[in-house]
């Protein structure tokens, strides 16, 4: 951490207080640590956070987007390219079952549009829901062979 006064060669201030809040917006600072008041327009740049003492010295940083709250975070750590992919080939594979099985399976015949979705709704079921079968004893299986 390296110090830095806020103020020209003569040791006067360069601005007021909202100037240097304004910096840490411009992100020409990282944080300032100081005296400063909370204000509501001064919080529309940076965050502060709690006094750390009596004093009343808090530690302001740059106000960052909450991105928490947005439905399509789950997306975020995989680029969009492989988004598409996986879209893609998931398509790709409720096709080729689709094909498998419509001429032996009555649940993939019907009108196109109900094969269209029987495409989709495959591909969603065994992206979503966890298939599994009955324990079953293969000995016991084996055995009545």
């Amino acid at each position: 951490m390296v110090f830095i006064p806020y103020e020209n060669p003569n040791g006067e201030p360069i601005g007021d207080y909202n100037d240097l809040v304004y910096q840490i917006f411009l992100e020409k600072f990282d944080m300032v640590v100081g005296d400063l008041t909370i204000l509501w327009n001064r919080s529309n740049y940076v965050e502060f956070t709690l006094p750390y003492s009596e004093s009343g010295v808090s530690m302001l940083v740059p106000n960052k987007v909450d991105d928490s709250k947005n439905m399509w975070i789950f997306m975020r750590p995989l680029e969009m390219e492989l988004w598409i992919t996986i879209g893609g080939f998931f398509i790709y594979i409720g096709f080729v079952v689709w094909v498998l099985e419509h001429r032996v399976n009555k649940e993939f015949r019907g009108p196109p549009h109900q094969q269209v979705g029987m495409i989709f709704w495959f591909s969603f079921s065994t992206l979503v829901f966890a298939h599994s079968n009955k324990n079953v004893n293969i000995r016991k299986q084996l055995d009545q062979r």
